[in-house]
């Protein structure tokens, strides 16, 4: 019986353990998305665009009415490939 409790408590410990260490991956996605927002917000703002001309290109980008230039969008691909391959290590 001794046994029994003792493998009960350690399987509450490591439920415990499991559910602080989602809640800190919850906080740390969290803080991931803000500060990923706050580098979308602060891009935005370097452009200096009046906010109907930013909806109007965003529109148009969406749509493919513009694109990227061939050197940037080189470029963005790369960056990519970089990303994909550092997210698989």
């Amino acid at each position: 019986m001794a046994t029994i409790d003792k493998i009960r408590g350690d399987i509450q410990k490591t439920k415990a353990k499991i559910a602080e260490q989602q809640k800190r991956l919850r906080e740390l996605e969290q803080r991931a998305a803000d500060e990923e927002n706050l580098e979308i917000v602060r891009m935005i703002k370097a452009v200096k665009m009046e906010h109907k001309e930013l909806a109007a290109f965003l529109k148009a980008y969406a749509s493919g009415l513009i694109s990227l230039p061939v050197d940037m969008q080189a470029d963005l691909d790369e960056q990519e490939e970089q990303e994909d391959m550092e997210d698989e290590e």
